[in-house]
């Protein structure tokens, strides 16, 4: 028998269902998760379709206490229960918000110092775990200058270096490339992935889909407080088979119909796209095609982007 040799999960949701106080409607609707261990997860979805509510349970912004009665299902994190051990489960959770969540007067040096004392990170081992923040994110030659002087691309990178201050077993990064130039995007992408690389556990929000195909393993999508889809990377993008044709001549209506009688095609006056069911041949689609008169010019097999999935997902773009 083949061993299964797919991580074990480090995050489990089961059935989660969470309403704020006062609220008509819930903002997570039977949310089941589960993360890899030593994955880089996305979480994607528009604006106001819960991921914020859900990264907020993970990480104790909303505190567990407070959640007993709005609260339903079972979360799990590195084996701890999220409403018995919610402080365990802090120590081992780093959160990067999209906002900055540094002082600006301060220097990088003076924001990373102040925020270790509020973790409590031991004398001894100050200054190993600054210099560690500090390498990560590539800020050695602005350490000593004051934070509002910074660019945006290495603001950022303060923000990444603040949420690593305890060596997180999962890092949650929101939106961490928003507003900033190519090349800075490029050096925290590859930070993310020398941190997966390390072992870290990485759960990843963007609206840019073309980062999250990059370096995600796995992503789910979620709207009005619901998960719509989970899947690998691979899985997710090569389950969505097609046939992108390009004809010598444009399809008239009549031809159309008659096509969309048999395959599920469309027609946007130029191309032919075939949707490829489980079992279907790609052969026998071309056959159809050529028994209806229509001669090919160009003919591309392959799957869709991850845009393409999350449009069809969610019916709308995602919201800036």
């Amino acid at each position: 028998m083949e061993q299964d040799h797919s991580p074990s999960p480090i995050v489990i949701l089961e059935a989660i269902n969470h309403r704020y106080s006062g609220a008509t409607e819930a903002a997570l609707k039977d949310i089941n998760l589960t993360v890899p261990a030593g994955s880089c997860f996305g979480l994607l979805g528009p604006n106001g379709a819960g991921k914020t509510t859900l990264i907020s349970l993970l990480t104790g912004i909303i505190a567990p206490q407070n959640n007993k009665q709005s609260l339903q299902g079972r979360i799990q994190i590195s084996g701890f229960d999220y409403l018995n051990d919610a402080q365990r489960i802090k120590t081992i959770s780093g959160l990067v918000p999209q906002d900055y969540a540094f002082y600006p007067a301060l220097t990088g040096r003076e924001n990373l110092q102040f925020f270790a004392g509020l973790y409590n990170i031991a004398a001894s081992q100050l200054l190993d775990r600054i210099d560690y923040c500090v390498a990560v994110c590539g800020l050695e030659k602005v350490l000593d200058q004051r934070a509002e002087t910074y660019s945006g691309g290495i603001k950022r990178r303060l923000n990444i270096a603040l949420g690593l201050l305890n060596k997180p077993k999962i890092l949650y990064l929101d939106e961490p490339t928003v507003g900033i130039d190519a090349q800075s995007r490029y050096f925290i992408l590859q930070a993310i992935r020398q941190l997966k690389a390390s072992g870290m556990t990485i759960v990843y929000t963007s609206h840019y889909m073309e980062e999250v195909e990059q370096i995600c393993d796995e992503v789910a999508i979620i709207d009005h407080g619901e998960v719509l889809l989970q899947a690998s990377m691979a899985t997710l993008l090569m389950n969505e088979r097609k046939l992108v044709l390009t004809p010598e001549q444009p399809l008239t209506p009549a031809t159309l119909a008659i096509l969309q009688a048999k395959i599920a095609v469309d027609w946007d006056g130029a191309h032919m796209t075939v949707e490829l069911g489980l079992n279907q041949v790609i052969s026998d689609v071309l056959l159809l095609i050529e028994q209806a008169g229509i001669v090919i010019n160009k003919m591309h097999f392959g799957s869709s982007s991850l845009e393409q999935i999350y449009l069809q997902a969610t019916h709308r773009k995602l919201r800036q």
